[in-house]
């Protein structure tokens, strides 16, 4: 009974400091702190020496755990130091076939890897039977068999757990920066469009014509400086309100659009009163918002088409109607219309919506679009006033 309870309680001494290494490592990868792989070897090593003070007959059998564990985790210092201790406590019980064991041992790990720590086990007990024939005790061998199987078996998934963990984080933060490159890529291909096709237009026998399309391009270059300085800060839309007048806003924007609707014979319906209309807002970023769904009610149209955009005031918020006579959108396509990647372009990127609905949203706003195919799309922008 007594040699059954202290096989039962090894299971304490050999698994206690490598359970602490797991949940040490564990913790680290959590919150991101660097993780000493030493920690490993004194977990291993410890371990080991917890065996060593256990009954000769079951700390021969239970060594094996540390050695074979250091092994799977390529931590080949505490392996080798297990090794040689192994050697000089073991050499009078083993004599020379001690060396030959652990040669064993690496060769069964070296051509088996993952399936090794059954193999080993097996030829351990092979071994350890020969050795002590009529002394052992098939409880005792039962007892360690379950034993080094449950501490094995836990260990990997554990360590499996944590590499998966670290895994998954890598293609987070991979996955991080390609939606910023793709944000990047998105609005600043925009004004610099913008720019290109009021450089191809500036006549320079034309001065006064040429200093308006100079003025505009200046903007466009400022507004490429902000989205820059954002991105700096990925995946975070940054706002910064102040007072600002959106009937100003709205009528600054859309006057930069009527050449281009003009080239695509789109009529245009801008209904903006000349007053004054406050808000508290980003400039900058309800213009990239408007602008985005100008950009996308022209491409939907292509030719001879129309847009019309009217703003409704009330009490606490105002609302803003940008509405076209394109192709529109299925059901299904609405469902998905604010994921970022998806669209319904050849060559888009799916992130102007997106980011056009992440701004209104750090505004405390909302953008809900209305569409039916071939009949056209309706987006509506709420804000609030203060």
């Amino acid at each position: 009974m007594c040699d059954t309870f202290t096989i039962i309680c090894c299971l304490f001494f050999v698994s206690y400091p490598l359970l602490l290494s797991i949940l040490y490592e564990g913790y680290n990868r959590i919150y991101d702190f660097k993780y000493s792989e030493l920690c490993d070897d004194f977990a291993f090593i410890s371990s080991f020496y917890l065996v060593l003070k256990l009954p000769i007959k079951i700390s021969c059998l239970l060594v094996l755990i540390p050695f074979v564990l250091s092994l799977t985790k390529k931590r080949y210092f505490s392996s080798s130091a297990i090794l040689i201790m192994s050697i000089i406590t073991f050499y009078n019980i083993y004599s020379g076939m001690i060396i030959l064991e652990y040669i064993l041992y690496l060769l069964l790990f070296y051509f088996f890897k993952n399936k090794s720590i059954y193999i080993i086990m097996i030829n351990k007990i092979i071994l350890y039977v020969l050795f002590f024939m009529n002394k052992v005790s098939c409880i005792n061998l039962l007892l360690f068999i379950i034993l080094y199987i449950i501490i094995c078996v836990f260990y990997k998934k554990a360590s499996g757990v944590l590499n998966y963990k670290e895994e998954v984080r890598k293609i987070l933060e991979e996955k991080d920066v390609r939606v910023s490159l793709f944000k990047i890529t998105h609005e600043i291909k925009n004004p610099i469009t913008v720019c290109k096709g009021y450089l191809d237009m500036i006549d320079l026998n034309d001065k006064d014509k040429s200093m308006k399309y100079i003025d505009i391009i200046n903007d466009e270059i400022n507004h490429v400086l902000v989205l820059l300085e954002d991105f700096l800060s990925i995946n975070k839309i940054k706002i910064e309100k102040d007072i600002m007048d959106i009937n100003l806003l709205l009528e600054e924007v859309t006057d930069n659009f009527i050449p281009l609707l003009k080239n695509k014979k789109i009529k245009k319906n801008f209904n903006i009163s000349k007053d004054e209309l406050y808000i508290e807002a980003d400039y900058n970023r309800i213009s990239q918002v408007i602008i985005n769904v100008l950009k996308n009610s022209i491409e939907s149209i292509g030719e001879n088409g129309c847009i019309n955009l009217w703003v409704e005031e009330h009490e606490r918020f105002l609302k803003i109607y940008i509405e076209d006579n394109g192709s529109g959108m299925s059901k299904e396509q609405l469902e998905q219309i604010k994921k970022p990647f998806f669209t319904t372009k050849e060559k888009g990127t799916g992130l102007g919506v997106f980011l056009s609905n992440q701004i209104i949203e750090a505004h405390n706003g909302s953008i809900t679009y209305i569409s039916k195919e071939n009949i056209g799309t309706k987006t509506i922008i709420k804000l609030p006033k203060n």
